[in-house]
Order: structure tokens, then C-alpha cells, then sequence
């Protein structure tokens, strides 16, 4: 679904109390407003919680508004989000300092609230129309669940969440070996069927909240764990196969006897600075180094 402006959350840094709150009390006719005094407070707000558009003042203390915008855009994470300054002076040098910086727009002191509010919506349409057509790649046809794209992406956001927080982080690798068979021997069209099931089992045992199951490729599912750590990731793979082993053996299934279970987990504190692709990197080694897996055994209702 498309955002509309009224969603989209705007940060407004200014170290001058009026001037933000003016800021913001224009702003807040078209959409959310969050306020920081200085570049460490945005930066520290930025680390937690997602905006369409940073709102900067030029001229700040300990970091100006140019820094700090060379900063987000250094930062892999932060750099898609528009930035418009604000700026008592729209001389050359000035406007060539912002466009080098990095931002999108500006805006002049005395500002004028039309002004304002018509280039801050111009900044954030345009950034609703580059994510809408990001996340096109979002959601996988044939499963429903997310894509690796979205994982690499937008869960990203949620391990950084807890190392920020100093809280551990599990990425859990499931594969269902066995399926390459069914294509082999039955058609694709079964092939995708007999995914389509593994994909709602697995995806029927993820209620852990901020926990997201995404299909990477074929029978192979990625679950991201917040808060969790290794053991708790471990027990709940095993939860994962007693699932996937009751539909094996219930009444009904499409499934050979012959798929197999393989998992592998990788995890993290606050304190290792793992990303995302060092995380998804030590479970594809642990699965590749199980070539086999494991058969599955008759399990409970979960």
C-alpha cells in the first residue's frame, strides 16, 4: 500500500527553540514532527525510528547542518532520506555548500510557511514514489511471506535496533531438502505446491513479536529472531521441525517422506556489530557444511 504525506514522519533539527517549534507547527499541517536540538540527538533518534524527511538547519553548534548532512549521507542506512535546510543566506557559495553536502532543497530564513510546507510535500512525494517502486521486489508471488530483498533492507533496520539497545539478534536458516524430487518427478506445479505448504508451516510458528519469515530461494526460509538468542533460536527450530514433521505424517499431505530438515542460526548482542550479510553468511556456511539434514519424525500439533 502507498503512504500518503500524512504518514510520512518528518525530523526537524534546529538548535534554536522557536525556530523549531515554528518549524514544526508549520509541518504538522501535512504530516508527523519530531524535533532534535543537535546533530547527536538526530543521529540518535535516526538510529531507532524510520523518517521521509529531515528538515536542517545550516548553522548549528559543535556540528553544523552541512556536516551533519555529509554524515547521513555516508551512512548507507540513512542516505535515500531527502534533507532540506534551512538557511539565512541563499548566496552561491551557500547553495553550492548544501547541493555538495547532499541536500535536496532549501529553504530561506525568514521563512514563509507556504514555502515551506510546498517543498517539504514536493520532497516527500518524490520519496514515496522511490519506495513504492523499491519495495515492488517486497513480497514474494508464490509464497505470500517476504522477500530477501525486504530482509536485507528492512530488517537490517531491526538488528541495529538491538545492538543499539544492546540486545541480542538470531537470523534462523531453514531449508527443506527434497523438493528438487517433487519437480523432478511430479512437475513444478506440484513443486510449488509442496513450497507453499512448507512456507505456511513455518510461517505459522513465527509469533514472536518483530519476528519476520521471509523465503530467500526455493524451499529456503530465513527468520529473523529480535531479542532472541542462540538458545532460544535453537529450541525454536526444534518447535519448527516438530511442525513441519506433524504435517509430514498428518492426513492429506502432498509432501514425500523423503524431504529432509536443515537449519542453521547465527546470533548476536549489542556488542558484536554484526550486519546483516555477516549474519546471513554464518548460517549459509553451518547449512552448507550439513548437506544431508535430517528426516522428519512424527510431531505434535503446534
Amino acid at each position: 500500500m502507498v503512504k500518503h504525506i500524512d504518514q510520512c514522519s518528518v525530523l526537524v533539527v534546529d538548535d534554536d527553540e522557536i525556530t523549531r517549534l515554528m518549524l514544526i507547527a508549520v509541518l504538522s499541517d501535512i504530516c508527523h514532527c519530531e524535533a532534535a536540538g543537535n546533530a547527536q540527538e538526530a543521529f540518535n533518534f535516526l538510529a531507532v525510528h524510520p523518517v521521509d524527511l529531515i528538515v536542517l538547519d545550516i548553522q548549528m553548534p559543535d556540528m553544523s547542518g552541512l556536516e551533519f548532512c555529509e554524515k547521513v549521507r555516508a551512512n548507507n542506512n540513512f542516505v535515500k532520506i531527502p534533507i532540506l535546510f534551512i538557511t539565512s543566506s541563499v548566496e552561491r557559495n551557500i547553495q553550492e555548500a548544501c547541493w555538495i553536502a547532499g541536500g535536496n532543497d532549501f529553504v530561506k530564513k525568514p521563512v514563509i510557511s507556504n514555502t515551506l510546507k510546498q517543498r517539504a510535500e514536493n520532497l516527500l512525494k518524490s520519496k514515496i514514489v522511490a519506495d513504492s517502486m523499491f519495495q515492488t521486489g517486497y513480497d514474494d508471488p508464490l509464497t505470500g511471506m517476504k522477500t530477501e530483498h525486504y530482509l536485507m533492507q528492512e530488517v537490517s533496520g531491526h538488528l541495529q535496533y538491538c545492538q543499539f539497545n544492546n540486545q541480542p539478534f538470531s537470523m534462523l536458516l531453514i531449508k527443506i531438502a527434497g523438493i528438487h524430487d517433487i519437480n523432478e518427478h511430479q512437475g513444478f506445479h506440484q513443486g510449488n505446491k509442496a513450497i507453499q505448504a512448507v512456507g505456511r508451516v513455518i510461517e505459522s510458528q513465527v509469533n514472536m513479536p518483530l519476528a519476520k519469515c521471509c523465503r530467500i530461494s526455493g524451499a529456503t526460509f530465513a527468520i529473523s529472531l529480535p531479542n532472541i538468542v542462540e538458545q532460544q533460536g535453537l529450541a525454536f527450530a526444534g518447535k519448527v521441525n516438530e511442525a513441519m514433521g506433524h504435517y509430514l505424517f498428518s492426513s492429506g499431505t502432498k509432501l514425500p517422506l523423503t524431504i529432509r530438515f536443515k537449519s542453521s542460526i547465527a546470533s548476536c548482542d549489542g556488542n558484536t556489530g554484526y550486519n546483516m550479510d555477516e549474519l546471513m553468511g554464518q548460517c549459509h556456511a553451518s547449512l552448507a557444511a550439513n548437506p544431508i539434514g535430517s528426516y522428519l519424525k512424527p510431531g505434535k500439533a503446534g
